[in-house]
């Protein structure tokens, strides 16, 4: 039998797993490396179950290997659709006609080539197992990174994110107009701490208290206002800050259109300090609006990130780096955040860096 030119042998054929990236890859500098944020979304159209066991990311061309994954690491990035916040952390199962997601993080400082993946899994047919391996065709990763001014002043302000929180913004998937997408994927939550670590003076369920609230908020980049919302009101205490749908997590927020099809969103700002309108065009440093308590929150803070459409829910996250900043340290314990000062081991402490992304819950000092 022929198709398109090809031969297929009829009997040699089966159906088994289709392997698609959620949007395409691009890579970001972050301490000191490039790295690769992506999903992987895996589609089971076979009759079988298939029990993932290892994912190899290979050049196209010469096949060199760029990462390779156990399925112990396979399983701390799995997750099944719909339950994609959750996943499924005891089993790597892809069922008959299911969908599931790998979120992929791999370092990529030489990479030139487009990459494929190579999935090996046990496959499960009416008690009998048998290996399958499958391969797509190969994506290629952008290397364009967007570099941006600071979005706030001096500091020290911790940037909260981490790629593997299960549900983090990089995990929190919104489907309009039919496409799946993910705008946060390089979202970032600035919260500003005093040189003890705390975020609050005396009672931290009162939003004035915190050190972060009603401070300026500044333009990234030279652009041109493109959306205001400012009709969310505050409480005055955390504990009375109602429930929030995603349709209304913004909260009160503004879109920058920087150009290229790049949107910069700044959300949970306060009511009432928005200073720029639809229309209105502006300049890097311009003062934009103030930190605020607004939208689906647990504190003040802003919510910074890039899209690739002036949509909140209906667009992809796109990575960028700041031109400067200087790291203070790093939370690598979240939790200890507003009791403790941060962890200075192990890294460049008060070290200028430059077109770089802030690592996971580093602490940072936003500089000229």
């Amino acid at each position: 039998m022929t198709i398109s030119g090809t031969t297929l042998q009829a009997q040699g054929y089966r159906l088994s797993v289709d392997m698609r990236m959620l949007h395409q890859p691009e890579s970001v500098a972050i301490g000191g490396r490039r790295m690769i944020y992506y999903e992987l979304v895996l589609t089971n159209f076979s009759s079988d179950t298939i029990a993932l066991q290892t994912l190899r990311v290979v050049t196209v061309r010469d096949s060199v290997l760029v990462a390779s994954f156990t399925s112990e690491d396979l399983k701390k990035r799995f997750a099944n659709i719909p339950t994609v916040a959750t996943g499924n952390p005891d089993t790597l199962l892809l069922r008959p006609g299911a969908a599931s997601i790998l979120y992929i993080e791999i370092a990529g400082e030489k990479l030139t080539d487009p990459i494929r993946h190579v999935m090996e899994g046990t496959l499960l047919s009416r008690g009998k197992k048998s290996m399958i391996r499958i391969q797509d065709e190969g994506w290629t990763v952008k290397h364009t990174p967007i570099i941006l001014g600071a979005p706030l002043r001096n500091g020290p302000w911790v940037a909260i994110y981490d790629p593997a929180w299960a549900r983090g913004h990089r995990r929190v998937i919104y489907t309009m107009n039919g496409k799946a997408r993910i705008p946060g994927r390089f979202a970032i939550d600035f919260i500003l701490l005093n040189d003890k670590g705390q975020y609050t003076k005396e009672n931290e369920d009162v939003i004035a208290n915190w050190y972060g609230y009603g401070v300026d908020v500044l333009a990234v980049a030279d652009g041109t206002v493109v959306t205001v919302r400012d009709d969310f009101q505050e409480v005055k205490t955390v504990s009375a800050h109602p429930a929030v749908p995603a349709e209304k997590a913004t909260g009160n927020y503004i879109v920058l259109d920087i150009g290229n099809n790049h949107f910069a969103f700044y959300e949970h700002l306060k009511p009432g300090s928005i200073r720029v309108r639809p229309g209105q065009k502006i300049r890097k440093g311009d003062v934009v609006a103030s930190l605020g308590f607004t939208g689906q929150t647990t504190g003040p803070h802003l919510h910074f990130h890039v899209a690739d459409r002036n949509s909140p829910l209906g667009a992809e996250g796109i990575p960028f780096v700041f031109e400067s900043f200087s790291q203070l340290g790093v939370y690598n314990d979240l939790s200890r955040m507003g009791q403790h000062r941060w962890d200075t081991s192990g890294n460049s402490n008060g070290k200028k860096i430059a077109n770089e992304r802030p690592v996971p819950n580093a602490v940072v000092q936003f500089t000229k």
